[in-house]
């Protein structure tokens, strides 16, 4: 089985990710409160340690 968190597809959609939350000049925060995340949860989707869900 592929370990899906470590893929380059993975890393560069997370990086795409980031770059739209930057782009919208949103912090994580709001991110966080608009998916009833913390956080520190969207810190480590972003530092591509866990896998969105």
């Amino acid at each position: 089985m592929v370990d899906t968190i470590r893929t380059k597809e993975y890393a560069d959609f997370v990086g795409r990710l980031r770059k739209a939350r930057l782009d919208a000049g949103l912090r994580q925060i709001d991110v966080a409160k608009k998916l009833k995340r913390t956080q520190s949860h969207v810190s480590r989707v972003e530092q591509v340690l866990i896998l969105t869900n």
